[in-house]
């Protein structure tokens, strides 16, 4: 079974895990002005199961759904309704439960490519069944879980982990690079 602290992603410096921590954040907050209705939780809940630590990650899943909602309801004019704010914490729950699948997922796989996979087909389920459930007590359209939308959710969470990964794989390179260079000489 593969450890947390043998995750190849994992940042191994406190200050670089913080960093992430506010790279999610403010992911969510320009992915919510670009995307709206469908800011990429199970991607942001995924990649910071598997690169932070457990109450690091609870962290960023926590500011990234607080900065969605913000920029929400006082940059896009969400509706200010009973139902919209039901919604808005629908959502929160669905977040912190893709980030408890993601989590759990971590446990059963092995290798960087099979753990990123599992954590995020874990989030994608969990977030979407959260989401679905929520519909049998919250109003909704009828084609809020056709096909198609389901499949735009997956593709712009897809996107969003890969381009996630991407840049937590440079920011780790590039931090290699610095930690390999030699110090200056001073004269």
């Amino acid at each position: 079974m593969l450890e947390r602290n043998q995750l190849p992603l994992r940042p191994a410096a406190p200050v670089f895990a913080v960093a992430w921590v506010v790279v999610i954040a403010s992911a969510s907050v320009a992915l919510s002005l670009l995307l709206a209705c469908v800011t990429p939780f199970v991607a942001l809940a995924a990649v910071s199961a598997v690169v932070l630590p457990r109450r690091m990650a609870l962290m960023a899943v926590l500011l990234a759904w607080l900065a969605n909602q913000t920029v929400g309801y006082l940059v896009l004019g969400y509706p200010q309704t009973f139902d919209s704010f039901s919604w808005g914490l629908a959502i929160g729950i669905a977040a912190f439960v893709a980030l408890a699948a993601a989590l759990a997922a971590l446990r059963l796989t092995t290798g960087p490519v099979v753990t990123m996979a599992g954590a995020f087909i874990a989030g994608f389920a969990a977030y979407e069944g959260v989401l679905f459930a929520a519909t049998a007590v919250l109003p909704s359209g009828d084609g809020a879980f056709s096909a198609v939308v389901v499949a735009e959710v997956l593709l712009i969470n897809s996107l969003a982990a890969i381009g996630l990964v991407c840049l937590h794989a440079g920011a780790a390179a590039s931090r290699a690079l610095v930690a390999a260079q030699p110090a200056p000489v001073l004269l």
